[in-house]
């Protein structure tokens, strides 16, 4: 990929500085030595440049944190956040990048420290968020292959938690709370049902997708809608499938009463098709 000469604004540390490229944008610039003697208004090549970041928001949150970080870390935490661009097929912006390597300075300093963190959405993570949690288990590898430490699989879900977030481009605790009304939906389909879903087959994954937007739909963009069809699809299937129907009864009684929402047609009717996919494998 092309890269452009940028100009010096701000040095925060001998491999990292805030530049501006020729659009006007500000932009984090990362390479060893980067900043090593350089001034404002100076010049810096394209093969001097390892990373480059737009700077969405100018905030000293990131400018403090990316100065206190060990570089080597902040190495490392590209070459994660390089795998998981390419394995989620998402880009991240430079919040990642600080996010994450706080987050894994932290973590091997509470490791030296012989101090652990508890997890709070570990199951949730593992069970619904499976390829994040792949990238953060291969995250856990790199780390301590790199600092020669032994972090725990628990780690694993820590990372995958930060590119959720980045992923979703939400808040810590939106992204529980999507989690949660998963979570609870599942319960109610799997205690209606009688059955454990099994996890690994295409319908689940399929329906867990569905569930996520469902919920970030619920939590964060109800809109009213006036001309709700479906009916026409949604009544000959309601008919022949009873199990089906009383599952979605249940989770409208939940989504009304938890979230104040009632449902559409339309949810309703995408419910039913996962349902009945879901009871047309354990078949």
């Amino acid at each position: 990929m092309f890269k452009e000469k940028l100009i010096v604004k701000r040095v925060i540390n001998n491999n990292i500085v805030i530049a501006e490229n020729r659009k006007g944008q500000e932009v984090v610039a990362i390479g060893k030595g980067l900043g090593f003697h350089k001034h404002v208004h100076d010049v810096i090549f394209p093969n001097e440049v390892q990373k480059e970041y737009v700077l969405l928001k100018n905030s000293n949150y990131i400018f403090q944190t990316l100065e206190q970080i060990p570089f080597e870390i902040i190495e490392l935490t590209q070459r994660i956040i390089d795998v998981a661009q390419e394995e989620l097929q998402n880009t991240f912006s430079v919040n990642l990048v600080v996010a994450l390597a706080d987050h894994i300075n932290f973590s091997i300093n509470q490791y030296h420290a012989g101090l652990t963190v508890p997890v709070l959405v570990n199951e949730e993570i593992k069970r619904f968020y499976k390829e994040e949690h792949t990238i953060g288990k291969k995250a856990v590898q790199m780390i301590n292959e790199a600092f020669d430490i032994q972090l725990g699989n628990e780690e694993a879900v820590s990372i995958a938690f930060h590119l959720i977030v980045a992923t979703e481009k939400r808040s810590n605790h939106d992204s529980v709370m999507i989690m949660k009304g998963v979570t609870e939906i599942i319960d109610i389909i799997e205690e209606d049902l009688q059955f454990t879903l099994d996890e690994e087959s295409i319908a689940y994954s399929r329906f867990i997708i569905h569930l996520k937007y469902f919920m970030r739909s619920i939590l964060f963009e109800q809109v009213k809608i006036t001309n709700d069809s479906y009916i026409e699809i949604l009544s000959p299937l309601e008919e022949k499938n009873e199990q089906a129907v009383r599952c979605v009864k249940k989770i409208s009684e939940y989504v009304l009463k938890n979230y104040d929402y009632k449902m559409l047609n339309k949810d309703r009717l995408y419910l039913t098709i996962h349902i009945i996919r879901v009871l047309d494998r354990e078949e």
